[in-house]
């Protein structure tokens, strides 16, 4: 089952130059986790061995305020905002980004994607996983990365991502999500039921 959660009032397209030194960084997670911002990351190149500074193309929904906050932390982290364009929706284009969250794990499942997954314990109920998911060019205008912050409570840093919107290849991104080790595991889960491929 697939619930969808709407989110109102502003749409906002941003293009993000992100230094080096914060590729170890979960900046698009905070975004969704500390402003309540729905992020589709609509185009994305970061690269985990490189000195070079990575970019991603950002679709925000949110409302006016937490829009502008969001923008703020950016600023204040001094990453560059090489495009911005904000605009108020009108009612009946509300639903623009939908998170899907999907629901129904039994304990069994959750059991057995535990068993599975490369999940490491770091201190306490503090557990991380990593991996890669590929991205399908039929999900781009989907915010699959913001149902893992705001659907499972999990901090999710990019490492590295390949992800172009005007070819028709396939992106990916290597995570790395942080929570409870239930949290991954129905993170991991509803990845799954969206149909992605993931390597772990």
């Amino acid at each position: 089952m697939v619930l969808s959660t709407i989110f109102h009032s502003t749409l906002g397209h941003i293009y993000i130059k992100v230094p080096q030194h914060y590729h170890r960084q979960p900046i698009v997670s905070r975004l969704i986790s500390r402003y309540d911002l729905t992020i589709n990351i609509a185009a994305a190149l970061l690269e985990a061995h490189t000195e070079d500074d990575g970019w991603f193309n950002l679709e925000i929904h949110g409302i006016s305020q937490q829009v502008e906050a969001g923008l703020a932390y950016l600023q204040e982290l001094n990453i560059e905002i090489l495009q911005l364009d904000l605009k108020s929706l009108p009612k009946e284009n509300r639903d623009k980004l939908q998170l899907l969250c999907t629901s129904g794990n039994s304990s069994d499942e959750i059991e057995d994607d535990e068993k599975k997954a490369d999940l490491t314990v770091v201190e306490g109920q503090t557990t991380r996983a990593k991996f890669q998911v590929c991205i399908p060019k039929n999900y781009i205008s989907y915010p699959v990365i913001a149902g893992l912050v705001s659907c499972y409570g999990l901090t999710v840093n990019i490492t590295a991502a390949l992800l172009d919107k005007d070819t028709e290849n396939d992106g990916w991104f290597d995570l790395e999500l942080w929570g409870r080790r239930e949290q991954i595991v129905l993170g991991l889960r509803y990845l799954k039921q969206l149909g992605l491929q993931i390597w772990l």
